[in-house]
């Protein structure tokens, strides 16, 4: 498609989007990276596609947070009439392993799939050989998309073929991928899965940009004590030769009993480590391990049962490649219910975003809540040409939907006024408004540990979904799609959590059903020893005054624009900001957050009545 044929796919041009893709044409053209802020509902998708292709792009490696951003690229990408795939986690689209309603963990699952392609017992995989590639093509750009997750599945349903494996298949001729972060910033996932290109082969364009000030949790991996006690049942069953990594997950069990943890604590990782001269050993023991799991499997059940085959020793295996990084650390942890858990975690975001971005043939980085460009750079360590566009201060963009914000400035999460009369207040509050508003509502809290205690203290009648650790995200989807019309449900989730990333609250036509979001508190990060050395790795690089802006203001308003962010994803949608904590009145935290106040109440009755006025503002009711 060249640059002179493309015709864009609306009557005409919103304000500011001609113009964004003239700079993204450019920058594309001059291989540069180009940082663009634009308005949710402003249409960036549009002008940025239209702008690779007037660039004429070979080969776009589109990036989004989570597959339900995956759907709206899709979309605009067919009224182009690109070439496109799209390629999300395989095990979630799965149609062997996910046929019993259980989900593999990603270690299982991919173990489990490598040995079902070798046997020849995945029907699914075989049926690739006979399937035209042109016709899976012309099956995935022509028919309406509700869901990539829809989309996938009906290539199992109607074509009788490995969704993934029938996607990645159209890599070679496509345009344009769209792909979750990992598919760029996971060298192993990038390598495995978009060979034989490289970095260089591809221009990047990362939706919502922001994220990456905090990309290297993705590299973030956790086991707990028991996982480490069932791994050395299993290879003692399993594998009883392996005796070295025998005796080294006794050491670290045995080391795991002494720790005395109350919050998340800094360990020095190197004792967990000795014992482990090469860990393609421990990769060739969970290997012997899941072979003969697998083989019991396949004899008792046939190819239906290699889903069900669980090796807890892989789990070891993918946290220990983590901790052998030279920039990981090591944290311990107890959840809720007293378990505890050992962390490994890369700090340090650019060591996950500086080679991809700088090895790129050109990027364009797009965000709803850019931060300051300066520090935004120096955070992520690229050291290339860039330029940065502010599509709403430079040409007037405006994005879509009506909100009406109220500071509630008699309640607070502060440390020193958390208590059960403070929690009560807050829970009156939550109350009040699912009494006074229509509708979903979001809440949003800075830990578990102030959900819990402000959630616990809400009246018996208040219907509400909760956030644990290990909730489904499916699970809650179906709930909220299963609720009468009209019925109230509060949603209680953790900032920067999944249910405040992961879930799209829309009805089975894709509308919105969130019309409250309520944000209790401010989501500073703890005190504890994971912040101290996050606070550490990033001053040693980008000094003390920017590392601690980051930590404890950038980092926190984007969780909260996030949140908000979840109440207006159309141009019909109307929403109430609810932000409870006097804090959110602080200049500094204002300025960041950028946007306008509208009411600032204390106590019930002034709430109450500014309830009632945000509702017939908004809602017209």
């Amino acid at each position: 498609m060249s640059g002179g044929s493309i015709v864009f796919p609306y009557g005409s041009w919103r304000k500011g989007q001609r113009e964004l893709a003239e700079e993204v044409r450019r920058s594309v053209s001059e291989g540069e990276l180009l940082l663009a802020s634009a308005p949710t509902g402003f249409g960036k998708t549009a002008a940025v596609i239209y702008g690779l292709l007037s660039a004429e792009a070979e080969r776009v490696l589109y990036l989004v947070r989570t597959v339900n951003e995956i759907d709206p690229v899709v979309r605009e990408l067919k009224r182009f009439g690109a070439r496109f795939t799209f390629l999300f986690s395989a095990r979630r689209m799965c149609p062997l392993m996910t046929s019993e309603g259980s989900l593999p963990s990603v270690e299982d699952f991919w173990g489990n799939c490598r040995i079902a392609r070798a046997k020849g017992v995945c029907s699914y995989y075989e049926e690739l050989s006979s399937l035209d590639e042109a016709e899976v093509a012309q099956y995935v750009r022509s028919r309406p998309v509700i869901s990539a997750y829809r989309l996938a599945w009906d290539i199992a349903k109607f074509k009788g073929a490995c969704p993934f494996f029938a996607l990645k298949g159209l890599v070679e001729d496509s345009q344009f991928i769209v792909a979750t972060y990992p598919y760029l910033f996971k060298e192993d996932i990038f390598r495995s899965f978009l060979e034989p290109y490289d970095y260089g082969d591809f221009v990047a364009v990362v939706d919502e940009a922001h994220s990456l000030l905090n990309i290297h949790s993705l590299h973030e991996y956790r086991v707990s004590q028991r996982d480490l006690d069932l791994a050395l049942k299993e290879v003692k069953e399993y594998a009883s030769s392996a005796r070295d990594f025998m005796a080294w997950l006794e050491s670290v069990l045995e080391k795991v009993s002494r720790l005395k943890v109350s919050r998340i604590t800094l360990l020095d990782k190197q004792p967990f480590l000795e014992g482990l001269d090469d860990l393609s050993v421990v990769e060739d023991v969970v290997e012997t391990i899941r072979t003969r799991k697998a083989e019991e499997a396949l004899s008792l059940s046939g190819p239906s049962g290699i889903g069900r085959v669980k090796t807890i020793s892989s789990r070891i295996y993918s946290w220990l490649s983590v901790l052998v990084r030279d920039d990981s650390y090591l944290f311990a942890e107890k959840d809720e219910s007293g378990m505890l858990w050992l962390i490994a975690t890369p700090l340090d975001p650019s060591r996950v975003v500086k080679e991809p971005l700088e090895k790129v043939k050109a990027a364009v980085l797009l965000s709803g809540t850019m931060p300051s460009t300066k520090l935004y750079m120096e955070v992520l360590g690229v050291s290339r040409s860039f330029k940065f566009v502010d599509v709403n201060l430079m040409y007037g963009a405006r994005g879509f939907g009506r909100f009406f914000t109220i500071v509630a400035a008699d309640v607070t999460t502060a440390y020193r006024s958390r208590g059960d009369s403070m929690y009560r207040l807050i829970a009156s509050r939550i109350a009040m408004a699912d009494r006074l508003l229509p509708g979903l509502k979001l809440a949003v809290y800075p830990s578990y540990e102030v959900m819990y205690r402000v959630v616990e203290r809400l009246p018996a009648d208040v219907e509400t979904i909760v956030e644990t650790r290990g909730i489904s995200l499916d699970e809650v989807e179906a709930k909220i799609l299963a609720r009468d019309p009209g019925e109230k449900i509060i949603i209680n989730a953790v900032a920067g959590g999944k249910l405040v990333e992961g879930v799209e609250f829309v009805d089975y036509e894709g509308r919105n059903l969130l019309s409250t979001v309520i944000v209790v508190g401010v989501p500073f990060p703890q005190p504890d020893d994971y912040t101290r050395k996050h606070l550490e790795v990033m001053a040693s690089r980008i000094g003390v005054s920017n590392a601690r802006k980051l930590v404890y203001l950038v980092n926190p308003m984007i969780k909260v624009r996030q949140a908000l962010g979840r109440g207006i994803r159309g141009p019909e949608d109307r929403a109430l900001y609810i932000l409870m904590d006097y804090r959110y009145l602080r200049r500094d935290l204002k300025e960041v957050l950028g946007m306008p106040y509208h009411r600032v109440v204390k106590g019930a009755e002034d709430f109450e009545e500014a309830v009632k006025a945000a509702r017939s503002r908004v809602f017209g009711g």
